[in-house]
């Protein structure tokens, strides 16, 4: 009879995901697990719940989804992996994200945070067929999808920030539609923090340079 709480791989990560993250927190030594055999079924259910729980949500990552609580609740230096099924995790993520609304530019999360953003820009614009000045106005049930995407956290706010016409496009959505989604703690940053990448001093020169090279690649 089949083991149903047989792991699969993506299960296996996110157990080393979650190891790597633990330790490294205390600064201690780790080797990602191989052999899932002796995992106790405690375990194995929740990582089979956490596991559904990002596949139904696509856009949360699966590192900044273990970090968060570290990052959030700074007084405690454990998370067991059963704590990222509850409520409380999804909680830590959503104030870890708006954490990084009043973070440096250039800090290292941030910097992390735009590389990636970048890489979802790209991907995002070659997949829809279209321009980084059309993405702009780009919607989707007639929402612009890079509101959503900041909703989501795809992108972030200082990744936006560097493309030409955001601010322009920006103001052009009603106050309270774009409240409604974002939160009036990323509206109200919108140009605090344009400010603040203008006066950076690696993540403005990484966002122009990135957003040249993905506008190149979008033209091959």
């Amino acid at each position: 009879m089949p083991d149903i709480l047989q792991l699969s791989k993506f299960e296996e990560h996110i157990y080393n995901t979650h190891l790597k993250i633990s330790r490294q927190h205390k600064n201690l030594p780790f080797k990602y697990r191989k052999d899932f055999g002796n995992v106790s079924d405690k375990t194995k259910a929740a990582l089979k719940k956490i596991s559904l729980f990002l596949q139904k949500f696509e856009h949360i990552k699966l590192e900044d989804f273990i970090l968060a609580p570290y990052k959030i609740y700074k007084d405690e230096d454990f998370f067991d992996i059963t704590y990222y099924t509850t409520l409380k995790a999804t909680k830590a993520y959503s104030l870890y994200q708006n954490s990084l609304l009043y973070e440096d530019p250039d800090s290292l999360q941030q910097i992390n945070n735009i590389v990636e953003s970048l890489k979802y820009l790209q991907s995002f614009c070659q997949n829809k067929h279209i321009t980084l000045d059309q993405y702009l106005t780009y919607q989707e049930d007639k929402l612009p999808c890079f509101l959503v995407h900041l909703k989501e956290h795809k992108v972030n706010l200082y990744t936006l920030l560097g493309l030409k016409n955001f601010i322009k496009e920006f103001s052009k959505i009603d106050a309270e539609l774009t409240k409604f989604i974002l939160g009036e703690e990323t509206y109200n940053r919108v140009q605090t923090n344009k400010n603040k990448l203008l006066s950076s001093k690696k993540a403005f020169s990484l966002i122009t340079q990135g957003l040249l090279k993905i506008n190149e690649n979008l033209k091959k």
